[in-house]
């Protein structure tokens, strides 16, 4: 672990805990004072911190979160030694309930058979929980101020660092994020959780209720001389396979608290996966999408070229193919060292 490194990571935890417009401010305001503070030990000692002292030294900072405290602006009915701290509780209880709901959710749509008015009213009633979720998290911690203020004898410091706290549970630095780029919200987290969660019940719907996608035409879809043929289930379930697979990924990123920062990795694997639904169509036996409805046969108009069809539908699949590749590999380079070198060069 390099002392440079830790030190970074320290000034990194504080300012996740500061308001996003001063955060900048601030942070260079406390790396100047921290700094000096580290140049007087060591003009003290003759020589640099080792690691082990460094590492005494942040204990005695105190947690990421007392010192954001510090410059916190004044609060009321919670004051500004247990603000961080409700945050960070808050920020958990969102995240948890999230989850939890829209898995429930998910399974009973997959388990049970419900209509698009059930899953649409249990949505509407996800902001009202959560605001009762957070009511009862704000309750406990206005009590714990009112009774740490009347009682201070009775209650522990939990701002303390304590011994259980050691810099050496800093999370690492943010190497994916690009200067000048606002990190997300946790409204706008949760926001595009719950837009994805939405997303991949509507898709669970298709099946089972398909009037959610085609509206009036799926009675005439029911009825109709031409049907999709075997690819579009494999097509369809691999869209919801990806859907999943990106609502899992940001659930992990809630509880590894990286949902602030976009991950280039998480980006890139994403375009990747976007292939597969593409590739599937793409490479679908005979180049067959649209099929003869056996029992609507003789509606069929006279003259209709199936084989035409479907070659202009496997033209349109190949176009959108070389599309999603060319995007994918033109988001690769940019994330190369020599991309990053050519911008340097523009700049300078």
């Amino acid at each position: 672990m390099e002392s440079k490194d830790l030190f970074e990571r320290y000034l990194q935890a504080v300012g996740k805990y500061l308001p996003w417009r001063r955060q900048g401010d601030i942070i260079a305001e406390l790396r100047a004072n921290l700094e000096a503070q580290r140049d007087e030990r060591e003009a003290e000692l003759g020589r640099p911190l080792s690691e082990g002292e460094l590492i005494h030294w942040l204990k005695e900072l105190g947690p990421p979160h007392q010192m954001a405290a510090r410059y916190q602006p004044p609060r009321y009915l919670i004051g500004p030694a247990i603000f961080p701290m409700y945050i960070h509780i808050l920020r958990l209880v969102a995240m948890w309930f999230s989850v939890a709901f829209a898995l429930s959710i998910v399974i009973r749509v997959i388990v049970e058979s419900h209509t698009p008015q059930w899953v649409a009213t249990q949505i509407a009633n996800y902001p009202s929980l959560l605001i009762m979720a957070a009511a009862w998290v704000t309750l406990v911690f206005i009590a714990f101020e009112y009774i740490s203020e009347r009682y201070p004898e009775t209650c522990p410091d939990i701002m303390a660092s304590g011994p259980r706290w050691s810099p050496a549970s800093l999370p690492p630095l943010d190497k994916e994020s690009a200067p000048g780029i606002k990190p997300r919200s946790l409204t706008g987290a949760i926001a595009e959780f719950v837009v994805q969660f939405c997303l991949l019940v509507w898709l669970l719907l298709i099946p089972s209720h398909p009037f959610v996608l085609l509206g009036p035409g799926a009675g005439y879809l029911e009825h109709s001389s031409v049907r999709l043929a075997y690819v579009s289930v494999a097509f369809f379930w691999a869209v919801v396979g990806l859907n999943m697979i990106q609502l899992v990924w940001q659930s992990f990123n809630f509880m590894r608290g990286t949902w602030r920062i976009p991950s280039r990795v998480q980006h890139l694997v994403t375009k990747a996966l976007g292939i597969v639904p593409v590739a599937i169509l793409a490479f679908a036996p005979g180049h067959r999408y649209l099929e003869l409805n056996p029992s609507e046969a003789a509606r069929l108009p006279n003259g209709f070229n199936f084989v035409t069809l479907n070659q202009s539908l496997f033209g349109g699949v190949l176009v959108v193919l070389a599309i999603v590749s060319i995007q994918f590999v033109w988001d690769i380079w940019k994330t190369s060292p020599s991309a990053r070198a050519a911008r340097l060069r523009m700049v300078f």
